[in-house]
């Protein structure tokens, strides 16, 4: 039996316009997260009831500290600017030598992008209204947050380099890699629950939009990388039980677990509001003492459960964008 010599142009429209659908969700997607960033910056830093739902959280962080402040002081050390550096290069070098330089690129832009757009975005273009709680960092402006977004960077990285086959796995331990550094900078005190939340949704909406500019583009065609049984003229035949179903599951179940997060931590948020509301929701010091140590530590509890809902939706959703032709184990083009 023998196979044409098929360029993708050939290729079934099911197969082609399986890849534009995903181009086309993963611009959705970026777009969605660039507007929440926007949307949370409002929400925790310009209301005024939001900026005392955020100094609560800040407040019931220190009852958190009191039980993991040193393992989360040693990660905040450990992931300075050139441990990250060192760890996206590693990730990126990684790549190269697996022969995925479109891969490699697309998460090298995506990093840079990431962590600038975080610094223009903090100093020059977002700023923080003055309603009496901002003394700790006089008045500045912290939100995204800088460290979280390092970390978010190169979790974006692993899963944009990687391939379908392991895919999930790396968004599992990017999601783990983000919400560890996100959660440590709220127990140390070193940002509030809005800053980690939006660099996380900067992450992913710059990852997404690698994913629709095309840094996948080779498996919408190709089909996975997944050992398989070879065929004539260069074709490999996807691995036997091998669906699309199997190979995300994992992105699936982790996608899953952010989205029940999301929900617990939306009903803390919403009795943290009702709790600022019930004390006269004045951006007050005073309010933040009224709410008491069961308040603070509901509002601390509300910021601490959505960046693990964040950083497990945003790695989920990256993961989930891969094409279906590599996710079924389409045929691979000979060149």
């Amino acid at each position: 039996m023998t196979y044409p010599n098929h360029r993708p142009t050939d290729l079934p429209d099911t197969i082609t316009g399986s890849g534009r659908r995903y181009r086309v969700l993963a611009g959705l997607l970026a777009l969605a997260c660039g507007t929440d960033v926007i949307g949370v910056w409002w929400v925790s830093v310009v209301h005024p009831t939001g900026q005392t739902m955020e100094q609560a959280a800040f407040a019931g962080s220190l009852i958190g500290a009191r039980f993991v402040s040193d393992h989360a002081r040693s990660l905040l050390h450990v992931v300075s600017l050139p441990a990250a550096i060192g760890l996206v290069l590693a990730v990126l070098l990684g790549a190269l030598w697996r022969g995925s330089r479109r891969r490699a690129l697309w998460a090298a832009g995506a990093v840079v992008a990431i962590n600038i757009s975080t610094q223009v975005l903090k100093y020059l273009i977002l700023w923080r209204p003055d309603h009496g709680l901002s003394q700790r960092f006089g008045g500045m402006n912290t939100l995204p947050s800088g460290h979280t977004a390092v970390a978010a960077s190169a979790a974006v990285a692993l899963v944009l380099v990687t391939r379908p086959r392991w895919r999930p796995a790396a968004a599992w331990a990017g999601a783990l890699l983000a919400a560890a550094m996100g959660y440590s900078t709220l127990v140390c005190q070193w940002h509030r629950p809005g800053d980690v939340l939006s660099a996380l949704l900067l992450a992913t909406a710059w990852g997404a939009l690698a994913v629709a500019g095309g840094a996948w583009a080779d498996e919408e065609t190709q089909g996975a990388e997944a050992p398989g049984e070879t065929s004539p003229v260069g074709y490999r035949a996807a691995p036997v039980g091998v669906t699309s179903a199997g190979r995300l599951s994992g992105a699936a179940v982790l996608g899953g677990l952010g989205i029940l997060s999301g929900a617990a931590a939306l009903a803390l948020a919403v009795l943290n509001w009702r709790g600022v509301l019930a004390v006269g929701g004045t951006p007050t010091p005073a309010t933040i003492q009224a709410l008491g140590r069961t308040g603070t530590f509901i509002a601390y509890a509300a910021g601490a459960v959505g960046t693990v809902a964040m950083a497990c939706m945003g790695m989920a959703a990256l993961a989930l964008l891969t094409p279906r032709a590599a996710a079924d184990g389409a045929p691979r083009v000979a060149h």
